[in-house]
């Protein structure tokens, strides 16, 4: 089988061959790579659930103790309330039974008003009873319809009243059914009472018991809020294990496992908030010793219900790389192929006579390597067959370049010099000055010793060019050359701005009938040498200029020497690796202003 395969394969052309042997590499790739997302998908899956559930808890933990502590502060309130203390710890009799014959007792001589109006802000809030030690009348407020016991002997009897006074902080939460219970005589709804005791603390006895009841229903909501499935559930405990709240579906051993003394004994701090017990989690949640236990019970959560929707996106991935794979395999194969194609295609060429053929190398591989040696080749033959002519026109070019080299520099000086003093004979000063200067000029531009020059020089040959320009148009151009006298010993590459004043005197007077004035500035600009080159002639628009960093058309045929302006950039990039700066600024019918700026150099740092 692995055989046929083999040999199957092995009949294929080299693209297929590629398409192949890339999938057999890439596939096991791309499935394992599916893989590890499928696994991370469930673990995050996972994670995200418990996050999600323990963030529920947090959250309804923190309703419930905002609304217990807006109870306890109303509490809070009454106990330390000096009004309420001084009635609690009246000890006199007769008193007592006088102030108890007054209805309005509490209202008048304690701040009762102002813990109704916060009854009717809270809203929740809707008993209060404040019974006194020394028999005085109860205060017994009740907004629902409830009736609260109207004397404390009654309430001594019950088993909270005994289990309030054992407790170590004297207060705890209570949960009341509606009808008869040991808090009311009657009450409509299900209540959260919350029973505490008044304290004297000078005397360090009990004077007093306050019991705030709010209704359950608003506890119930906060917890029915946060059960997002028909399998959760919540219970409330207070902290000595109480049933205060229960919600949703609580399986019994849970009940039994939450309930239990050493998990509510345990310090709130070493508690794990996060258990996992017969088929549930259990999240838990106890801000303080004296708080509430707040438990959330969610079934745990059933991956393989989950598999399926894990499963897909890695699936489709998968799917969707392998298709894609195709179209990418076949253009890397046409890529790698095409290179042998085109030697192939030259080599059959070839073969008939066609001498020209040449295959463009541009890969450095072995098929870069075939096609350099191919070239090679190819040279070699055609350089035998061609070398009778190419000797024939070498020795004619030798010939010619033997007659150029006859006219040199210094017969063009000697030229000049007899010019010169043809002229001064002559009287005719005007030419024989320009004469002088376009000699001056010539020895400037021809001097090859050195591509750098220093700052004078060159401003000296453009003095020289501007005086024959001069005398050419006449009052039609006017030009200033402004030197600071610290920049002139300094070294810059020969011919970077005679081409551009140049310019300004080919292309600014194009056109115009007045007077164009150019003006060369040199000076220091920080570490830098500051040249401007300035024009009042036509000037360019934004698109003109635009154009001329992209094509550089406009420059294209300007030349002195051998240096075109369209190269200016170009050397300064190589001179000064870019630090350097060259802007044209141009304004349509106003002129143009060239900026360039290079590094001060003197002229023995020339390297």
């Amino acid at each position: 089988m692995f055989k046929k395969i083999k040999d199957r394969v092995s009949g294929l052309n080299v693209k297929k061959k590629f398409i192949f042997y890339g999938y057999l590499i890439i596939t096991p790739v791309l499935v394992a790579v599916c893989i590890g997302l499928f696994v991370q998908s469930y673990h995050t899956s996972l994670t995200e659930k418990k996050e999600r559930d323990i963030s529920s808890a947090s959250n309804l933990a923190n309703n419930i103790y905002t609304a217990q502590e807006e109870i306890k502060n109303i509490s809070t309130y009454i106990c330390i309330n000096e009004d309420v203390q001084k009635l609690l710890k009246i000890s006199d009799r007769k008193k007592i039974e006088s102030e108890s014959l007054n209805a309005r007792l509490w209202l008048e001589k304690a701040p009762m008003k102002m813990v109704q109006d916060m009854m009717a802000l809270k809203g929740n809030i809707q008993t209060i009873a404040i019974y006194p030690q020394n028999g005085l009348r109860p205060y017994l407020r009740c907004v629902d319809g409830s009736t609260y016991y109207t004397s404390i002997k009654t309430v001594r009897k019950t088993h909270y009243y005994k289990t309030i006074l054992e407790n170590y902080n004297n207060m705890m939460w209570l949960s009341v059914d509606h009808g008869k219970n040991n808090i009311y005589s009657y009450t409509r709804e299900d209540k959260e009472v919350f029973y505490r005791t008044i304290y004297d603390v000078r005397l360090h006895r009990v004077i007093g018991i306050v019991m705030i009841g709010a209704n359950k229903n608003r506890f119930n909501e906060m917890c029915q809020n946060e059960i997002k499935d028909i399998r959760e559930g919540i219970i409330v405990l207070d902290k000595a294990g109480g049933e205060l709240i229960r919600c949703g579906k609580l399986d019994s051993t849970v009940l039994k496992r939450v309930k239990n003394k050493k998990f509510i004994l345990k310090n709130y701090k070493k508690r794990k908030n996060y258990i996992k017990y017969n088929g549930y989690n259990i999240i838990t949640m106890q801000r303080g010793a004296n708080d509430s236990i707040i438990c959330k019970v969610v079934p745990k959560y059933n991956i393989r219900r989950h598999l399926f929707d894990l499963a897909v996106t890695p699936a489709l991935l998968l799917l969707g790389m392998l298709i894609l794979l195709f179209p990418l395999l076949h253009i890397i194969s046409r890529v790698v192929t095409k290179p042998l194609g085109e030697v192939t295609k030259a080599i059959k060429a070839f073969s008939t006579g066609d001498f020209n053929q040449r295959v463009d190398v541009t890969t450095n591989d072995e098929i870069g390597e075939v096609a350099n040696c191919f070239n090679k080749m190819v040279n070699d033959i055609k350089l035998l067959i061609d070398e009778n002519y190419v000797i024939t026109i070498k020795e004619r070019e030798s010939e010619l370049n033997a007659l150029q080299s006859q006219i040199n520099p210094h017969f063009l000086y000697n030229t000049l010099d007899s010019l010169y003093w043809q002229a001064t004979e002559k009287d005719q000063e005007d030419l024989a000055d320009s004469i002088l200067a376009l000699s001056d000029l010539f020895k400037l531009v021809l001097s090859r010793g050195s591509s750098m020059v220093t700052v004078e020089k060159e401003l000296e040959l453009i003095d020289k060019y501007l005086q024959i320009q001069k005398m050419r148009f006449s009052k039609r151009l006017e030009y200033e050359i402004v030197i600071e006298e610290s920049v002139r010993d300094n070294i810059i590459p020969k011919l970077i701005i005679q081409p551009f004043v140049e310019n300004a005197i080919v292309h600014g007077l194009e056109n115009i009938t007045t007077t164009c004035v150019v003006k060369v500035l040199a000076k220091k600009a920080g570490g830098y040498l500051h040249f401007e080159i300035s024009d009042t002639g036509i000037g360019m628009t934004e698109s003109e200029v635009k154009a001329l960093w992209e094509e550089n058309k406009q420059y294209a045929n300007q030349r002195i020497g051998r240096y075109a302006i369209k190269n200016i950039q170009e050397r300064l990039a190589i001179k000064y690796n870019n630090d350097f700066k060259l802007d044209i600024e141009s304004e349509k019918g106003k002129g143009t202003k060239v900026i360039i700026e290079v590094p001060i150099q003197k002229e023995n740092e020339e390297e």
